[in-house]
């Protein structure tokens, strides 16, 4: 309420102030200085929140607000009363230096008698001045503030990134704001005053097209660098718009004699407010649907082998698919049954993994990137390990991370294309062996019945410290896991926190009593 009542006094008195055309640069420096508070509000109040707490935070505030008050009341001179006397100094014409014409703004003003002095509200609401700047201030408000609430969740969903890092974006912008503002006003005002009012338009059009086609680009970025430096892009195009648009309002009210400004700059910041009080929800409701569950480009389907017993391990896999935007299916046959499914559905490629397992935070890229390179060495390949448990893997003088399978034990993750599932399905389908289903993998690539790759260091991990074994290879490989998607998730996803598995089926049964001591110490029931 007190922001809504101070903003619109404050740009009102600085328009009563300056005369027609000469408001841009004006309203720039209460732009620079509005976003400086931006910035070093949330500094100084969390610095004083950590040593005072709310208290020492209100009795800064009341003080402030107290001593602006009184500032205002007792400081300021009658903004009209300067407003006159500038008009009446002989030297005008050297504040109107950027006017074509030779009259002065004093006999410009005077000239004109189009309208009375006082005009209801409704009826300057509808003049076209000021629905189309109302319009443009409706529009840019939405789309900055929805920027502002879009950007963060899209560059910690598409890089990964922390939180503080992303806060990087609202300094840059606030950054560009500052630096920009007062230059940006200068050039409205020479521009405005050397080609008239029809170029306020056009300033307007040019900055609304630099700031959507650098939200697209936005969106279409690699890199985190490309985004901070297409958010720098678009505060300027902020600038491009707001700033002509604020000093129209005042522009308006000079150019007619009117004695309407409070008014109008209450016009600007009720749409202005409308627009930010909207967008948040918009920007939720965008980036809903933007982050469905999707596909990686490079597979057909994804599947997750999960028992339907295991009822812990499916939730937690849930989860994580969810976090990283996955459209998985929770599979319950074996992988002589996906195999199968693979062949039926004709999928090319598809990407297997099970229900224990973690990935890098960055493996969706780093998989496509290896199936990149396959494609481009024009090799033929059966499977893709993108999850093993073999040091033996890695070869030193390979200056690659796809290398041709050694001992890939263990069936982590695995991408397998529609050939490779032919011949596993195949091959198990009519002989049966007592052996575990990796070392029989082993044994058909080692006889090169198998044309199988493997990614080192893997991007697939089994979580043994989750879902203990004694299986030493797996904890050794485990140690190669740098940024865990499931240990993100729980830091960055509130509800995900505390996560405990849910209980398995078997011990949701009345009769299941005995709890193994292994599953207490990874704490996988509640």
């Amino acid at each position: 309420m007190a922001s809504g009542l101070v903003y619109p006094i404050s740009t009102a008195a600085v328009g009563d102030v300056y005369p027609h055309k000469l408001l841009g640069v004006q309203m720039a420096l209460l732009n620079m200085f509005n976003n400086a508070g931006y910035m070093i509000g949330p500094i100084i109040g969390g610095a004083l929140y950590d040593r005072a707490g709310v208290q020492g935070v209100s009795t800064v505030i009341i003080t402030i607000g107290s001593a602006l008050s009184l500032f205002m009341a007792l400081g300021i001179k009658e903004p009209l009363l300067i407003h006159t006397r500038l008009l009446e100094q002989r030297g005008i014409e050297s504040i109107s230096d950027t006017e074509s014409e030779n009259k002065t703004i004093a006999e410009e003003i005077d000239s004109i008698d189009l309208y009375p002095k006082d005009m209801p509200l409704w009826r300057l609401v509808l003049k076209w001045q000021v629905m189309l700047a109302s319009i443009i201030t409706l529009s840019l408000g939405t789309f900055n503030s929805s920027l502002d609430n879009l950007l963060g969740m899209h560059v910690k969903d598409r890089f990964h990134i922390s939180s503080s890092k992303a806060g990087l974006l609202y300094v840059i912008n606030g950054g560009v704001s500052i630096l920009l503002s007062i230059p940006t006003g200068t050039a409205v005002d020479r521009i405005i005053g050397r080609y008239g009012e029809d170029a306020r338009g056009y300033i307007q059009v040019f900055g609304l097209l630099l700031a959507c086609g650098s939200a697209f680009a936005i969106g279409m970025s690699k890199s985190f660098g490309m985004v901070a430096g297409l958010e720098a892009w678009i505060a300027t195009a902020v600038l491009l718009v707001n700033i002509p648009v604020m000093s129209s309002f005042g522009d308006f009210v000079n150019r007619l004699n009117l004695n309407s400004m409070a008014q109008c700059y209450g016009i600007f910041n009720s749409f202005w407010s409308l627009s930010t009080s909207s967008s948040p929800a918009k920007a939720d409701a965008v980036q809903t649907i933007h982050s469905q569950a999707e596909q990686p480009p490079f597979v057909n389907h994804i599947y997750c082998l999960n028992a339907p017993s295991k009822l812990g391990r499916k939730e937690r896999m849930t989860e994580l698919f969810k976090y990283m935007h996955l459209d998985v299916q929770m599979f319950s046959g074996d992988h002589l049954a996906v195999w199968h499914d693979i062949i039926d559905k004709k999928f090319e490629q598809a990407m297997v993994v099970e229900d224990d397992v973690d990935f890098e935070l960055d493996a969706v890229d780093s998989i496509h990137k290896a199936l990149e390179s396959l494609t481009a060495k024009t090799v033929v390949w059966d499977m893709l390990y993108i999850g093993h448990c073999s040091m033996e893997e890695a070869q030193p003088s390979q200056n690659t991370t796809v290398v041709k399978s050694v001992h890939p034990f263990c069936t982590s993750g695995y991408v397998v294309s529609h050939r490779g599932a032919q011949k596993l399905a195949n091959r198990f389908s009519q002989k049966s062996s007592s052996y575990a289903l990796d070392v029989q993998l082993v044994a058909l690539i080692k006889r090169k019945l198998l044309d199988a790759y493997s990614m080192h260091p893997p991007v697939v991990f089994q979580r043994r410290d989750l879902y203990p074994s004694d299986d030493g290879m797996e904890l050794r490989i485990f140690r190669l896991l740098n940024n865990s998607a499931w240990d993100t998730a729980r830091q960055r996803e509130p509800r995900l926190a505390n996560w405990v598995d849910p209980p398995d089926a078997e011990q949701r049964h009345p009769a299941y009593k005995y709890i193994p001591k292994w599953m207490e110490d990874a704490r996988t029931v509640h």
